[in-house]
């Protein structure tokens, strides 16, 4: 105390909380400080917290009969050994024998002091590394919850490092970390003079070290900043406590950050919570897109269109007709819905918020590629028939239940659409917040296990038509003449045919068959191959003599084997097997004409030869989509009118001309004139050429 007045100070002004917490009497006359010889270790002391939190077993037995043992704990992976093992090991010293009967511990069963055990893995950088300050590979919460903007120490320019003027140079890490390009234009400005901005191209360079950014000497004397020779000590951490005229905050203006539900549901639906888990800007924009972004759209296309129509969930003749009498596509979305409630509730009780996070894409996903996309045509059309008014009351009914299911992963977002589309659309049963209401029930009753198959069986034939399509650089907007689709399970096949007309819509095609393994009429060839990490266990040396053997078979008839009994026999060295569907690989190869995938499902062939009048059709669509797109450019409201100008190639002029009333139809066309407008553009269509304008009606 004596040699050290500043810590003589110290104990002054802090001597309000020290007197709060236990300690030797005599601390406060400068002796030295003891340790208290009761406790063992932190550790230990962390693992006695289930009783010593209670005073037990001296006191507050009732308390600890009462909460022992808790609901379930959560720390990181390297507490298997302190806090998880140290709980176990204390609760078996107090209750040693299950058979006691002692009066705190009646139970015959181990006295585990917990139910559930939820272990997490580390937060990781991009590249896997554990995420840490003193490296500077960490995400800044505020760079994903508030706004895209990282502080830097400026240091001098060298003759190795010296970027041009309106440049400025950072290491590769912190650029990839802001989730930007090379050469990307961004704001730099001193943290003190927000106003005071300059626009730079901020390069990354792998001789810069990180939080440190390099400016030419005109940019630093306009940005009124000192720069300084030693980098800062090159250290991260060192970056906050620099002179405020020593650094520039660097601030994406471009793209929003991604928000605080984002920044949860990252670590929901990104890996199983005892995964390490690999946190940036970058992957958390990701799943923000793959699932909060496909939400908001639904949502938004929802409110605008009840908004034109007027439609209101409150009024009787809005509210649609009984679930029976609905399409059978609003019976499937209420039947999906009920199903994801189900899923979710039970991964929930269990404690499994990554299986949870996954019932709920799936979900989204159902709602929004192929509900929605379903039923644009039905919300397109004028007044508020029955059909209409259903589709709007399922849609809603979907979004609040969603809102409900969605609370306690993403507060913000699911309030925003409970408050507008319950609280203040006046829903009877709506509480004041989704925070409030209970959490959603399942109906049975609404649950059609089949239809759930079948239109799942639907979506699969779709996707892997599409993938035809992708693979082959088929524009989905050509049409073409024939798919063929050849069903792993034949039992499908008389379902799906009720689903024809659907099929033929989504994949574009003029007509569709179901076949049978081993009648695709030579228009694919089937390759079987081994699985050599299924089957490399099993046949050891064997499996190279399996891999000459599946190469010299009849690949489509072994194809249609594992089709028809799940599995191929074949003799191998002498001995007869059975290779089931996870011990081979199966590829296909189309013939000229052809294009074809094979996917669990099932293989689909197309038929891609074009004939005039396919490549005339294709041209109508693409006309219809170049509009729609100077629409969407113009700003314009969904229920605009609009005039058209048309030029173009001869070919292009004659399609447009054969589908006038549709092009008016689909576009909302007060007139369309066939003649050059002095502001029309040209665009490629292919070997075609278009002149189009567009303007407001």
């Amino acid at each position: 105390k004596n040699a050290n007045p500043q810590l003589e100070e110290h104990l002054k002004v802090h001597k309000p909380y020290i007197d709060a917490i236990s300690y030797d009497s005599q601390f406060a006359e400068g002796a030295r400080m003891r340790r208290v010889p009761e406790v063992i270790d932190c550790w230990y002391d962390s693992g006695a917290m289930p009783f010593a939190q209670w005073g037990y077993p001296q006191t507050g037995r009732e308390k600890f009969r009462e909460q022992f043992p808790a609901d379930f704990i959560s720390e990181a992976l390297d507490q298997t050994r302190g806090w998880f093992y140290s709980q176990l090991a204390i609760a078996t010293l107090l209750f040693r024998d299950p058979n006691s009967h002692n009066a705190d511990w009646p139970q015959k069963a181990l006295p585990i002091p917990f139910k559930t055990c939820i272990v997490l893995g580390h937060v990781c950088d991009r590249e896997g590394r554990k995420e840490s300050k003193s490296k500077g590979n960490y995400t800044p919460p505020e760079l994903i919850l508030d706004k895209v903007c990282m502080d830097f120490g400026v240091v001098h320019a060298t003759s190795e490092l010296a970027p041009a003027p309106g440049e400025a140079l950072v290491a590769r890490e912190d650029l990839e970390g802001m989730d930007l390009e090379d050469a990307a234009e961004v704001a730099l400005f001193r943290p003190d003079q927000p106003a005071a901005r300059r626009t730079l191209k901020i390069r990354g360079h792998k001789k810069v070290p990180r939080r440190v950014i390099v400016v030419a000497e005109s940019d630093a004397a306009v940005l009124t900043v000192r720069p300084i020779a030693t980098g800062l000590d090159t250290r991260p951490q060192e970056v906050p406590r620099a002179p405020v005229d020593q650094r520039l905050s660097v601030e994406d203006e471009h793209t929003p950050a991604p928000g605080a539900d984002a920044f949860r549901w990252f670590f929901y639906a990104s890996s199983p919570p005892w995964s390490n888990t690999r946190h940036s800007l970058r992957n958390v924009r990701t799943l923000q897109k793959d699932f909060l972004i496909k939400i908001r759209n639904v949502y938004s296309f929802f409110t605008i269109y009840a908004n034109i129509d007027g439609w209101r969930p409150t009024e009787a003749s809005h509210a649609g007709r009984p679930r029976a009498e609905r399409a059978l596509l609003d019976r499937w979305l209420l039947s999906e819905l009920n199903l994801a409630t189900a899923a979710v509730r039970r991964s929930l009780d269990a404690y499994l918020s990554y299986d949870a996070a996954l019932a709920l894409i799936d979900f989204a996903e159902a709602l929004s590629n192929w509900y929605v996309r379903r039923s644009r045509s039905r919300f397109w059309g004028p007044g508020l028939p029955p059909d209409k008014c259903d589709a709007y009351a399922t849609l809603h009914t979907a979004l609040v239940t969603l809102s409900r299911l969605l609370a306690p992963f993403v507060p913000f977002l699911s309030e925003e659409i409970y408050q507008n589309l319950a609280v203040f659309a006046g829903a009877p049963a709506a509480a004041a917040s989704v925070h409030l209401d209970r959490f959603p029930a399942v109906d049975e009753a609404a649950i059609d296990q089949a239809l759930s198959l079948e239109t799942r069986a639907v979506r699969d034939v779709v996707s892997l038509g599409l993938s035809v399509r992708t693979a082959n650089k088929l524009k989905v907007r050509q049409p073409l003449s024939r798919a063929d689709i050849v069903l792993n399970d034949g039992a499908l096949l008389d379902r799906l045919s009720a689903y024809k007309d659907l099929i033929r819509e989504e994949l574009n095609v003029h007509d569709v068959r179901f076949m049978f393994p081993g009648h695709e009429q030579g228009a694919v060839a089937f390759k079987i191959k081994p699985n050599f990490r299924a089957l490399g266990p099993r046949l050891g040396k064997n499996v190279q003599a399996a891999k000459k053997v599946l190469e010299a078979a009849d690949g489509s008839a072994l194809h249609a084997e594992l089709s028809r009994s799940g599995g191929i026999t074949l003799e191998i060295a002498g001995e007869q097997l059975t290779l089931g569907p996870e011990e081979i690989a199966v590829t296909v190869e189309a013939a000229p004409g052809f294009a074809a995938e094979t996917g669990r499902i099932g293989v689909v062939v197309l038929h891609t030869t074009l004939t005039e009048q396919l490549i005339d059709e294709g041209l109508q669509r693409e006309l219809i989509s170049r509009v729609q797109a100077a629409r969407k450019d113009l700003g314009l409201e969904f229920t605009a009118r609009i005039v058209l100008h048309i030029d173009g190639s001869e070919r292009v002029l004659r399609v447009a001309r054969a589908g006038e009333a549709y092009l008016r139809q689909e576009c909302l066309a007060d007139s369309v004139a066939f003649s050059r407008h002095a502001q029309a553009e040209p665009i490629k269509l292919g070997d075609e050429t278009l002149e189009l304008f567009v303007a407001r009606a």
